[in-house]
């Protein structure tokens, strides 16, 4: 999922988290002068409320579009079955990390040919994180290892380049 689109959604469910949270807080009378379901009247702890759920929903959509890929990203680089396949088409999704130690790695989209042992080649499309420096390397007609989830084999996830594209 592009970078911008992951933004958006996490202010848009920020707002749907603080007018939830409002409301909420205008169920257990916690406000004053509100009518429902848009004017916003007084209320401290209801406003509080609304603050509170705002940042738990932006928190939630950050879990959803980012983490829970990349953890299913990392169980399958740890347990998945090893092949190889060619890149058809790359492209940078927007999104970016950078760590504590100062290294940066990119998200890369990738539409990739995939030869698994035992399998017709199939297409796949997927994500993968790679270091700044070595995103660059990464091209059409490229060779790179992946791992795949023999139970859904749409399933895979980027080792890291085998061989160059053919120049």
């Amino acid at each position: 999922m592009k970078g911008w689109v992951i933004i958006v959604l996490a202010i848009a469910l920020g707002i749907v988290g603080a007018w939830v949270g409002y409301w909420l807080g205008h169920a257990l009378g916690w406000t004053t002068n509100a009518e429902w379901p848009l004017r916003i009247g007084g209320g401290d702890r209801a406003i509080l409320l609304s603050i509170g759920l705002s940042f738990l929903s932006v928190v939630g959509a950050g879990g959803l579009l980012v983490a829970r890929p990349m953890r299913r990203e990392r169980r399958l680089l740890a347990t998945g079955r090893q092949a190889h396949a060619t890149i058809l088409k790359i492209w940078r999704t927007g999104l970016s990390a950078r760590g504590f130690i100062g290294g940066s790695r990119s998200q890369l989209g990738f539409d990739l040919e995939v030869h698994a042992e035992g399998r017709a080649a199939y297409t796949v499309h997927t994500t993968a994180m790679v270091s700044s420096a070595e995103a660059n390397a990464f091209a059409p007609g490229a060779e790179v290892a992946i791992r795949y989830d023999p139970s859904k084999p749409t399933h895979v996830a980027v080792e890291g380049l085998v061989a160059p594209s053919p120049a």
